[in-house]
């Protein structure tokens, strides 16, 4: 990997680290105490798994908003302010920089999935012995899932202003894990959902990362649904980031 991308990763790093990734974990942390006590009066079990269901819909609820309003904030703010000048002054594309910010920020993200899965087991331990892989494997997903919103984040930002960066980020996630129900209760012969054909090749099929439901009951997925997974959220990476880098390239930035 090139040095600079490395470089402004780190700086990317530090960026998120000071100023917003602490709190949101001592928030989340906050939540499963509270909630843990709340449950006080439940049984063991009824306790165990309203309390997975309820952290493993915050910590994807968390990170779906931190990897939209995060990367509006580290990529965006730049190229709105000019800032972004300076550094493409110095022998760094404008790819370099762009990639350098995504991969910085993936890396905090991927942190705070280990972090509030950490949390995680360490509330539910309380209640019973916590099925250690079904909930690695979902927050890993949900670790994923919040990549592919970044890489989508950073395109809009791109071409958008912040409002409506976020606006369309919040969509795409919406209509990500409905693209099939869309799809089934729509009128297949109507002129609408021949477009809506269309518009859901370009929308990522979040429900590939979902396994929210199986977490509290211990159940795992296989490693080829793993695999299919990372290689699918690796394909959308890609496709967001190679749109950005295009888009970005032509792009006049104020100085």
């Amino acid at each position: 990997m090139n040095l600079n991308i490395l470089r402004i990763a780190w700086i990317a790093v530090r960026e998120l680290l000071y100023e917003r990734v602490f709190y949101i974990l001592l928030c989340f942390a906050i939540l499963a105490l509270g909630l843990s006590l709340l449950l006080g009066q439940m049984t063991y079990i009824e306790q165990y798994k309203l309390t997975v269901d309820f952290m493993v819909s915050a910590a994807e609820i968390s990170m779906v908003l931190f990897s939209i309003f995060a990367g509006i904030a580290l990529f965006q703010r730049e190229l709105t302010m000019g800032s972004v000048s300076m550094t493409l002054a110095k022998p760094i594309s404008r790819t370099t920089f762009l990639l350098g910010k995504f991969v910085g920020q993936s890396l905090v993200q991927m942190a705070m999935v280990g972090g509030m899965l950490a949390l995680t087991l360490l509330v539910t331990s309380a209640f019973r012995h916590p099925d250690v892989g079904a909930m690695a494997q979902t927050f890993w997903l949900i670790g994923l899932e919040s990549i592919v919103l970044t890489s989508l984040c950073y395109f809009f930002a791109v071409n958008s202003g912040a409002t409506t960066t976020a606006i369309i980020s919040l969509c795409f996630f919406g209509l990500g894990h409905l693209r099939e129900s869309i799809t089934e209760n729509a009128d297949h012969g109507s002129a609408t959902f021949q477009i809506w054909r269309v518009v859901k090749n370009l929308i990522p099929d979040l429900e590939v990362f979902n396994t929210k439901a199986l977490a509290s009951y211990g159940i795992t997925i296989s490693s080829a649904e793993l695999g299919w997974a990372l290689v699918y959220c690796f394909v959308c990476v890609t496709f967001f980031l190679i749109m950005s880098a295009l888009t970005f390239n032509m792009k006049d930035i104020p100085t």
